[in-house]
């Protein structure tokens, strides 16, 4: 289980700085020139596929699966 956490908060923090390095580059106005126009097409490939993974997690219910048995284990050593 703390390989699924630690998977989804990796793919949430990749896609987020993905996110983050396009916005900077729009508003810099780097995004203008060859250089920028890659760096913003792979922060965009980047945010895509680490994105997609982190929503797929979320759609198949895996992070609610996670959550509920972190909570359920709370419980266990709340009761104990």
């Amino acid at each position: 289980m703390f390989e699924d956490v630690f998977l989804l908060v990796f793919c949430f923090i990749l896609a987020v700085g993905g996110l983050a390095s396009v916005v900077w580059e729009l508003a810099t106005g780097r995004s203008f020139s060859i250089d920028g126009l890659w760096m913003t097409l792979i922060s965009l490939t980047i945010t895509v596929v680490f994105g997609g993974n982190f929503a797929w997690a979320i759609h198949k219910g895996d992070l609610q699966r996670i959550l509920r048995s972190r909570r359920e284990k709370a419980e266990q050593e709340d009761r104990s």
